[in-house]
């Protein structure tokens, strides 16, 4: 054998190796220029959009339940001021009231962690693709320059650590999106049954009507003291079921997500890390 026949089919390799190259290339370019049209990218903002949709609804709730027992609180004060000057017994529901305002603070904080993720999704996204995109430029060189010194750490740790942020979170989230669904939506309806039926006194018509906000219906001192009576008597049930929905949010925005971005991660690192063996000579 020649060494014409063989530089031959080194050439050919060197050819196909720089087109796919190219071709990665111009993938990665428009995946950096078109993230908002990505599939994937969409569905993982869909994904954090609809918890934080879901988030906000229950702050409201909880904020309007506040308002309404700190209003029944004051009303009592100026009952027991008329009729004795000095009775204060709704005062009770304090610290109930206080630790709706924890739970309610930690939703608003949930809330706003996933709204600020699904507007970063598309950005982070795209600097992967870049990343990836300026690994497969450093190769596509070194092919070209054919010489011995390339560089082989830095191109295949931005390919990895470029696949990871465009590809492994919107993944992650997407999976977890059809995951959540089977593993909390029922804890998710059996709470909320819950805080519906203590709270039924309360009636908030959905956001979106005409005037744009909310029609608090409960106006005799009656309905103050039924409610204040319900959240008094079943204060139990209604903590544990507003920690229950912390919960899921919190399972399925950041546990959820993060199990399997971890297992991702680790994929990712070990392969990065993996420096492939090449024969002396």
């Amino acid at each position: 054998m020649t060494m014409t026949d063989t530089a031959q089919p080194r050439k050919t390799r060197l050819v196909v190796v720089a087109l796919m190259l190219i071709g990665l290339i111009a993938v990665s370019a428009w995946g950096a220029v078109s993230y908002r049209d990505n599939p994937l990218t969409r569905r993982a903002q869909d994904y954090t959009q609809t918890v934080a949709t879901t988030a906000a609804a229950t702050y409201v709730t909880l904020r309007t339940l506040n308002a309404f027992l700190s209003t029944a609180q004051e009303l009592e004060v100026g009952v027991g001021f008329i009729a004795s000057g000095s009775a204060q017994p709704m005062k009770v529901l304090e610290p109930i009231d206080d630790t709706i305002e924890r739970i309610a603070g930690l939703v608003f904080g949930i809330m706003v962690t996933t709204g600020i993720l699904s507007v970063a999704l598309g950005p982070v996204s795209a600097v992967g693709f870049g990343m990836m995109g300026a690994a497969a430029a450093l190769w596509l060189v070194a092919n070209i320059a054919r010489g011995r010194a390339r560089p082989r750490a830095l191109p295949r740790r931005l390919a990895w650590y470029g696949a990871f942020l465009g590809l492994a979170l919107p993944i992650a989230l997407v999976g977890a999106s059809q995951l959540a669904g089977h593993l909390t939506d029922n804890t998710y309806a059996v709470n909320r049954a819950v805080i519906a039926e203590i709270t039924q006194s309360l009636d908030a018509e959905t956001p979106g009507d005409e005037g744009g906000g909310f029609s608090l219906s409960i106006g005799a001192i009656d309905d103050y003291r039924q409610l204040a009576v319900n959240v008094w008597n079943r204060a139990d049930d209604l903590i544990s079921a507003l920690v229950a929905l912390l919960a899921v949010f919190v399972f399925n925005i950041f546990i959820l997500p993060g199990m399997l971005i971890g297992g991702l991660f680790m994929t990712v690192r070990y392969f990065a890390r993996a420096a492939p063996a090449h024969p002396a000579g």
